[in-house]
């Protein structure tokens, strides 16, 4: 008996979600993200801050939306304003695939791999 498309591939995607956070966190902050040493110190250029801005609205709309604690939801924001912007836009990237499709596995998976993100940040 075979089950499902979507019942075979759910395993799948959560191996594969779990392999992406285990490589954020195995690999950590490299040098080709962003700057290092004292140009690192400079403030963000205008339009940096604006599109950093952007990512984090995104982000905490979703975390907001999902997150009914408001002790949690504030640890979350104090965590998300910690974040180093390669973080920020792969939380971002993936609450834009949340919000687009909200109630379904694939949303689930996604919005596990965010929590994660902002935790082990």
């Amino acid at each position: 008996m075979r089950l499902p498309r979507n019942q075979r591939t759910l395993p799948l995607l959560t191996w594969m979600g779990g392999l992406l956070i285990f490589s954020i966190v195995l690999t950590g902050e490299s040098s080709a993200s962003g700057l290092s040493g004292p140009a690192a110190s400079l403030p963000l250029r205008a339009e940096q801050a604006v599109y950093h801005r952007a990512e984090l609205r995104k982000v905490l709309s979703v975390v907001e939306h999902r997150t009914k604690n408001e002790k949690v939801r504030e640890k979350m924001r104090d965590k998300l304003s910690a974040m180093s912007d390669r973080q920020l836009r792969l939380a971002a990237s993936l609450c834009e695939r949340i919000a687009h499709d909200d109630n379904s596995a694939r949303s689930d998976i996604a919005f596990s791999i965010v929590t994660a993100l902002i935790v082990l940040s």
